[in-house]
């Protein structure tokens, strides 16, 4: 608690030392945050602090990266996360991209050195979102939480980087494919639709994705129903509970199926019987909480549909390329 009092003065002193840094309200760019923030600059981003990684790879999307001089500290930590961005950053791959904070977490001081005019976060509080805009530092908080959220996000952060065609271009195409998606589904009656059961990573085979999610929008996309029906995020149940639900079909998120398979009181689950398990590995590829919900989506349907699923991964590689463009798409399949 000291130490947030002695940071908070010290930014206030920093503010007061810095008359007229503020961007004025009537400013090039003003858009409001998920959490009712007005984040205003006087001309496109030129030195970015980005400390959630959905955005940050939005901003590989938008192909404004240059413009990062911070990252979340996650991206060097995860291996998931550094393989394919030190494909295609050498800065990444050579660690000298500045690690200020991370998803959860800012390191204040950190942000401040590196001279950034637009931090991007997850979390920070309004004390410090105050001080550092006073010292001409914009402040965009994101979710990710929903696909809505993830459109707006990167419509967003187009504009604040300068690249609102990019991320048109991306929205679109991405509302393009899922609209279709969504056409496809509504041709198959619920009760012929396909019961799948999602699990998150590292072992938790038991904790799954409720209604009130992201993953959710995934699964209703490709046309299958969720087995769970909890109105939350990621509820946790029991071995009994996946029994009773009995699932057609069981999606993992970067486990091997073996984790189901090796378990003799779940051998009677239909998805078992069937060796219907299936995982979206790499994770990178099918992140939920960025545009990637639509290759995430589209090979959920593909499984369901029993489709060979080398076609449907040719799909992700050429939606790969689509949202990272040529150069960076290519590098980015090999790990495909």
């Amino acid at each position: 608690m000291k130490h947030i009092f002695i940071l908070s003065a010290w930014l206030m002193f920093l503010s007061a030392c810095s008359p007229g840094a503020q961007p004025a309200d009537d400013a090039a760019i003003t858009i409001t945050d998920v959490q009712g923030n007005k984040v205003v600059l006087n001309k496109p981003a030129e030195r970015i602090v980005c400390l959630f990684d959905p955005v940050m790879d939005a901003i590989y999307m938008l192909q404004v990266q240059h413009k990062l001089v911070g990252i979340p500290a996650e991206t060097y930590a995860d291996k998931e996360l550094f393989v394919p961005y030190s494909l295609i950053d050498e800065r990444i791959k050579d660690r000298r991209l500045a690690i200020p904070g991370g998803n959860e977490t800012a390191n204040i001081e950190s942000i401040i050195a590196l001279q950034p005019d637009l931090v991007i976060a997850k979390h920070m509080s309004a004390g410090i979102i105050q001080g550092l805009r006073e010292m001409g530092i914009a402040v965009y908080l994101a979710s990710s939480e929903k696909y809505e959220q993830v459109l707006k996000e990167l419509e967003d952060v187009g504009k604040l980087t300068g690249a609102t065609g990019r991320a048109q271009e991306l929205a679109t195409y991405t509302k393009r494919r899922f609209e279709a998606m969504q056409a496809d589904a509504a041709k198959v009656p619920e009760k012929d639709r396909k019961k799948a059961y999602f699990t998150w990573a590292n072992g938790r085979i038991y904790a799954t994705t409720g209604r009130n999610s992201m993953m959710n929008d995934c699964l209703e996309y490709a046309g299958v129903l969720n087995a769970c029906t909890a109105p939350v995020d990621q509820p946790n149940i029991n071995a009994e509970t996946l029994i009773s639900w009995n699932p057609d079909m069981i999606v993992m998120w970067n486990d091997p199926a073996e984790l189901f398979y090796g378990k003799k009181e779940l051998a009677g689950i239909t998805a078992v019987k069937q060796k219907a398990v299936f995982n979206l590995m790499p994770m990178f590829f099918y992140n939920p909480h960025t545009i990637k919900s639509l290759p995430a989506s589209m090979r959920i349907k593909a499984w369901s549909a029993g489709e060979n699923p080398e076609t449907s991964l040719e799909e992700v590689k050429k939606i790969m390329i689509k949202y990272y463009g040529e150069k960076a798409g290519n590098k980015l399949i090999t790990l495909l």
